[in-house]
């Protein structure tokens, strides 16, 4: 572990960094303009981590990692369908990557910043080293193509009030891009919290109406069952 990260500048809290806020119509345009998944594909596969969550009982502990999982892997499947450049890994910190664009995503749940252009947008709860030496190398603004950035997609956690009250309209969730990180008072670990982001994506799922949707997972070709797979002798 390179604790040189950890560094004073980035113990240190910093002000607000100017912020390009996007939302609806105008977010999904400039997610496609950077490179970024398509919003539409983001819904989908949080839909389908919520559909699968709903299906696991309480007595499924791990149902919030599975439901997060879920996620990552819908929005891995569903892009590489629209582009075979996006690759899944799954060594130290799950990412989605593009290395034809030089973007790479991780995935987690936001705070109660989400969709809210006024708020300080953040993760739901601590991160470790992966987050932080990820965050570290976004030495470049997000839109500069030449150079990796790694940007979050932070989706609600199960506790987010769009999930406990029935009068919110949507369910928010965000693309953004972070400048740097707070370190929080714990000092026996590294745990550390997104910030200053430059660029947040907001969009949203509609809340008012029953969900209507195919929501059965999208499967990995290799996965499928195909005749070849069963043995079957005929009995002359």
């Amino acid at each position: 572990m390179n604790l040189e990260l950890l560094d004073k500048d980035s113990l240190n809290d910093s002000e607000p960094t100017p912020c390009d806020f996007f939302f609806g119509v105008s977010g999904r345009l400039k997610a496609l303009e950077l490179g970024l998944p398509d919003p539409e594909l983001i819904k989908q596969a949080i839909m389908i981590g919520d559909a699968n969550f709903r299906l696991d009982t309480i007595y499924h502990k791990s149902r919030f990692i599975s439901r997060w999982g879920k996620i990552g892997e819908q929005l891995a499947l569903l892009l590489r369908k629209t582009d075979p450049a996006w690759e899944f890994h799954n060594d130290s910190q799950p990412r989605i990557e593009n290395t034809a664009k030089n973007i790479q995503i991780i995935f987690m749940s936001g705070n109660l910043a989400l969709g809210l252009q006024d708020q300080v947008l953040s993760a739901s709860c601590v991160k470790g080293y992966m987050t932080l030496k990820n965050i570290k190398e976004n030495q470049s603004t997000y839109d500069d193509g030449s150079k990796l950035r790694t940007w979050i997609l932070y989706f609600p956690s199960t506790s987010h009030p769009a999930y406990k009250a029935t009068d919110i309209p949507a369910i928010p969730f965000e693309i953004a891009y972070p400048t740097s990180f707070v370190q929080t008072p714990n000092k026996t670990k590294i745990d550390i919290l997104p910030s200053n982001h430059s660029c947040r994506i907001a969009c949203e799922i509609d809340n008012t109406l029953p969900i209507k949707v195919d929501t059965k997972p999208v499967l990995d070709p290799s996965s499928e069952i195909k005749p070849d797979d069963f043995d079957i002798q005929l009995v002359g």
